[in-house]
Order: structure tokens, then sequence, then C-alpha cells
């Protein structure tokens, strides 16, 4: 039996009963990943942990033997990273690091900079600093010579600011370089001496070849930053990360909400971190429920992550109060929604599971319309001229609030929706985030929230800044609106509740239309949010202030 790697797989040369054998007892392990041919199988290079004991004592070619040592290591470097987190263990950082740190961040840091550790999984919750963490990592590892660069992909609203946190932390001696232009401009980017290369993920397949060339003669830390942006691991924009992290000496991923949807979200995040050694031999099934046990076995048992909520790191955490003030429509937009609702209900009441399933494209858009009629009814109808029933609860609010010297952020999901609240409070002297903004006029509109006294109200859609900016000169923030994906709905609501927040409390506001499909998606995103906290293993007192508030939407649930 002869063992070889090429293109990211691995190669069994043998023949008759030991090939029909063998083929069994990998399919058995790692299913449709095992390929065959007429005196060979195969199966992708991760999968190689998971199997390495069923090639007894083939011949290995280098590559192979190497990617088993690096397994054999990672997975003794695992057993020492969970007892430094485990016991708190930080002295053994250099420099100021261990003043710089609070002691849980230390300790984070001390673990990832363990020789032999192929990456980890860096799950704190959002707001208590994985940035300076892994910046704190990077230095050391540069320091012990374990690695040369360090490449941040991250999404394009975060490019801008890991520079800045570079320079704060590293001062201005760490050369970064930053992908941004036109294509020619973000390829030459890779061609540059770097000690910190940031990009987004769309210009990662622009850099690829160049970083892969030179991957051979230095070593990179990958870091992928929010990095449910890459749940899905068939998606182009997955492949080509993974790509770039087969030529990298280790990676670390970060997301304070790693998965939002389902246990499946966390498979690509781990095999980026690991190359495939806790999920190796895992084969998913069409149901993320039915394999929601087998996936926290994994992680438990293989898995190098961390996960500490706030409390457990930070010596100041404000405490969370969520106020649902439930909103009754009225007059057109009421007959709006009614008119849309019936419609809907009578489509629905003629279809069988079947034909609905065929329809579900349909269904989600008519849904997303009533919660539109909700938020902002000119979205569906232009001719609209009402005053939208919680605009008229949103003037009381943000002038009770801001009388009282109090900044504001206000969250929708809707640009049409945005637009309305920039027109009408012009005299709050209002900033914007959402994807129609700039990259460089996003920095200003959060310098100016958190720094100019005048600028009192933030409006943004936390799909595009959701994540990785920092809101804390404000305690309280009002949602407008609602979208299915929680990732970005749960990142949001810690840019007031995270480190450097003053205030002994943060309030959220939660605008909900009586008897609307707002009710049920507000349950629906706190039912997820739940899941998370069961699958990672959160301690958290129940129920909560926000448990207490949806309580009362009970029977409408």
């Amino acid at each position: 039996m002869k063992v070889r790697v090429a293109d990211e797989s691995v190669y069994v040369e043998c023949s008759g009963i030991q090939l029909l054998k063998l083929k069994a007892q990998l399919s058995q392990r790692i299913g449709s990943r095992v390929k065959s041919g007429k005196d060979f199988v195969s199966f992708p290079l991760p999968s190689l942990s998971a199997v390495s004991d069923l090639l007894g004592q083939g011949e290995l070619d280098e590559l192979t033997a190497d990617t088993l040592a690096k397994f054999n290591g990672h997975e003794a470097a695992r057993a020492k990273a969970l007892n430094i987190i485990e016991s708190n263990e930080h002295s053994s950082l250099s420099g100021d690091w261990n003043n710089i740190l609070e002691p849980a961040q230390a300790s984070a840091v001390a673990a990832m900079k363990l020789p032999g550790l192929l990456g980890l999984c860096l799950f704190d919750e959002q707001g208590s600093g994985k940035t300076v963490m892994t910046i704190a990592a990077f230095d050391e590892l540069r320091k012990l010579s374990e690695i040369d660069a360090m490449i941040v992909v991250c999404p394009k609203s975060m490019v801008s600011e890991w520079p800045k946190d570079i320079a704060r932390f590293l001062g201005s001696e760490c050369r970064v370089a930053t992908a941004e232009g036109n294509r020619r401009q973000k390829y030459e980017a890779a061609l540059r001496d770097f000690d910190v290369l940031v990009s987004n993920y769309e210009s990662v397949e622009t850099m690829l070849s160049s970083l892969v060339g030179s991957a051979s003669s230095s070593r990179y830390l990958l870091v992928v930053d929010e990095s449910y942006y890459l749940k899905n691991g068939e998606s182009f924009r997955s492949e080509t990360v993974g790509k770039l992290r087969a030529k990298c000496q280790r990676c670390f991923v970060l997301c304070g909400t790693p998965a939002p949807n389902s246990a499946h979200d966390l498979v690509n995040q781990f095999d980026l971190a690991d190359l495939g050694f806790t999920f190796g031999g895992f084969k998913k099934s069409k149901d993320p429920a039915d394999d929601w046990d087998k996936i926290a076995s994994l992680v438990d048992t293989k898995g190098v992550f961390i996960r500490r909520l706030k409390p457990e790191i930070l010596q100041h955490v404000p405490e969370k109060n969520f106020h649902v003030l439930r909103i009754e429509l009225s007059g057109k937009q009421a007959l709006m929604y009614d008119k849309a609702r019936t419609e809907l209900e009578l489509e629905l009441k003629h279809l069988n599971n079947e034909t609905f399933k065929k329809s579900l494209a349909t269904y989600f858009q008519r849904r997303a319309a009533l919660m539109q009629i909700c938020a902002c009814p000119s979205a569906i109808d232009p001719t609209f001229s009402d005053t939208p029933a919680k605009y008229a609860v949103l003037d009381k609010l943000l002038g009770d609030l801001i009388s009282q010297g109090r900044k504001v952020i206000v969250w929708s999901f809707y640009k049409k929706s945005l637009d309305e609240i920039a027109n009408r409070y012009t005299r709050f002297n209002p900033v914007r985030v959402d994807g129609s903004v700039l990259s460089s006029d996003r920095r200003e509109a959060v310098l100016s929230f958190q720094e100019n006294p005048g600028t009192m109200l933030f409006i943004g859609n936390p799909a595009a800044a959701g994540a990785g900016i920092t809101l804390h000169a404000s305690y309280d923030a009002v949602y407008l609106s609602y979208s299915n994906q929680a990732a970005h709905y749960l990142q949001s609501l810690d840019r007031i509740h995270r480190r450097g927040q003053v205030a002994a409390e943060v309030n959220y506001y939660l605008l909900i239309c009586k008897d609307t499909v707002e009710e049920t998606e507000v349950v629906r995103l706190r039912g997820k949010e739940v899941r998370q906290h069961d699958l990672l293993g959160d301690h958290i007192p129940w129920p909560t202030s926000l448990d207490d508030a949806l309580a009362e939407l009970a029977p409408h649930a």
C-alpha cells in the first residue's frame, strides 16, 4: 500500500481484496468523500486524520507523513490550549501585553501562541476584544519566529478598522498593506513587503496566486474575521479562502455569532482553523437537527475553540435592558397590511406541502413585504403619505432621549426606511452607515458619532454596520425593522454592549407592530440566539430581561 498526496487529496494505491476492503472502511468513516479508480482510492486531505489508522503500515510519501505529523502536533497542542484556558494561565506573555489585556484575554493569547497548533476558533462573545487578542497573538508568534506575517480576511466594512488597531498596539513600524482599489492595485498589494495584509473576502481571489506563491518562503498566519460569512463551505468565497488557508501555517477564526442558523454553520469554520482535524470524518445529513448532537460532540472532543461571554472577560459589563414597544397599526397602513396578509393567506390555503415547497421563494417575498409594511409602507406603496405608526412612537422616543443629552442608534434593514429617517430627523445631525455608503465615509460617520457632541443620531443597517465597529458613545439603540438573518441582528446588539462602554446599562427598544409577523420574527430571532448558546455551551442565567419582555408576545407567536 502506497500513500501519496496530490492536489489536496490523498491517494492510496493498492489492488484486489485490499482495495475493496479499504474502500468499504473509508466509506464507513467519511462517506461520499471517498473516490476510487482501478488500483487506488482517494479522499480529501482534511479527512486524513480521521482515517489515518486505516492506512496501517503503508508506505507514506513525505507530504503525507508531514501532514500526519502536523495533525499529531495539533492534537497535543489542543490539550495544552484547553488547559491554559481552563486555568486562566497567561504568565508566558512578553512585553506589556499582560498590562494591556484583561487576564481572560491574556490566557486566550497564551493558548493561541502554542507551538504545533494548526489554529483555533476564537468565538468569544462580540464586543469582548477578539481583535486585540489576535494582534497580541500575532506579535507573540512573530517574536517566537513561528510566523513571518499575518493575512487578515474580513468583511468590507472592517478593512479600515484593522490597520487602526494594529497601529494602536504595534506602532507604525508594523508594515500594513491594504487590498483596496481596482484588481491591479489589489494584486500589487499582495506583492509588497508587509507584516500584515488586510483584505475583504471578495479581494482574496485577485491576490490568491501571489499569496500562494509567496507562502513557500513566508510563513503566514491567516485570520478570518466574522467567519460566519464563510459558514457555507461550498460557496466560491469559502473555496477561495480555503485555498489560501491550505498554504498558511496556522489560522485563527474569529466570530462572536458562529452558528446563528444551525449547527452546520460551525463545520467550515473549524475546517479553516484546523485543516479538517475536527470534522474530517463528519458525514453531513440533510437535516441540521439530526446532526446537532454529533456536531456538538465533535466540537467538544476534537475542536479547539475559545468561547467566553463578556462577563467572563471584562471587568465592567453593562446590564442589558430590552423594551418591547407594541404598536397598533391604523388607517391606510393597517388596510395595506390586512390586504397583503389576506391575499397571502388565501394563496397558502390553495397549496399542499409539495406545492408550497416549490413556491418558497414567492412566499418569502410576500412575507418580506408584510415586514416592510410594518416598518416603511412607502417601500411597498410609493403613494403612501401618512405617518407610519412606528414613526409617531419614534418621534417621542428620540425626543425624550436626545433631550437628556443621550446619543441614539436607530437600526433598520430597509434602505427606504433609512432614507426617511435621515430626512425626518435632520435636526439631530444624523450620520448613516449602510451598503450605499463608501468605506471612507463610514469611518467618518462612526468617528463623528463617537466624538462630535453635535452628532446625536446614528442610522444604520445591521447588515452593513452590525459588525466590526464601536458605537459606545451611545447606550440606547432602537430597532425599527427586522431581518431573518439572525447574525446581523445579534452583531448589532453589541455595537453598544462592548469593551469600553462606561454606562451602567444599555437599552434596546424593539418597535414591534401588534398582531403582525413582526412578533413571530422577533421571537424566532431570540430562539436562534438561545440555540447558539446551547450549542456553544454558554452558561447564561434565564430568564433575561429580553425573555421577560417577549413573554407578552407568546399568545400571538
